[in-house]
């Protein structure tokens, strides 16, 4: 596993980042949001879309539909998990309902799907919000997986930023 982790000291910085990041994508990248209500994750997915093409406006979160797809040269399911029920209702559906088979996803609140990721390349994005800091947050990237070294463009572009490290 390779783990960066950086501070964003203010939304532009979120901003900066997430169009890092959509940019150096694989274009069949699977992308996991982890952090609490209120991090940043829907935030930082709208900067990801605009990167490749997608209106930042068109991207809302999909809380209540669990995926939005967002069309484009280069496809975006952006799906949410925070109203799932039961995790064993994802077996219920079709895995080309909740991951791109063509394209990228992006997934909050990802971890009722883990077990059915175990293995996958991935990338895990942590944000949290800085303590005595509104509006930083701290971002953690991890490339998970087999073939983890696919996402190494990503934590690049990341870094290229030069961005304050992570408290």
């Amino acid at each position: 596993m390779r783990e960066r982790a950086h501070l964003l000291p203010h939304l532009g910085a979120t901003r900066r980042a997430g169009l890092a990041l959509g940019g150096a994508l694989p274009r069949d990248a699977l992308v996991l949001f982890f952090g609490p209500m209120g991090s940043g994750k829907t935030t930082l997915i709208k900067s990801v879309c605009e990167a490749v093409g997608i209106v930042p406006a068109h991207v809302i979160s999909p809380t209540y539909t669990l995926v939005n797809v967002y069309p484009g040269a280069v496809s975006v399911y952006h799906v949410d998990f925070f109203r799932l029920e039961r995790p064993e209702a994802l077996l219920e559906l079709d895995r080309d309902d909740w991951v791109n088979p063509a394209g990228i996803t992006l997934i909050e609140w990802p971890e009722a799907a883990l077990p059915l990721l175990a293995g996958e390349p991935r990338l895990d994005v942590r944000l949290d919000a800085v303590e005595g800091r509104p509006p930083a947050r701290r971002i953690a990237l991890a490339a998970v997986g087999s073939a983890a070294g696919r996402y190494g463009g990503a934590l690049a572009a990341l870094d290229a930023l030069n961005l304050p490290p992570a408290p």
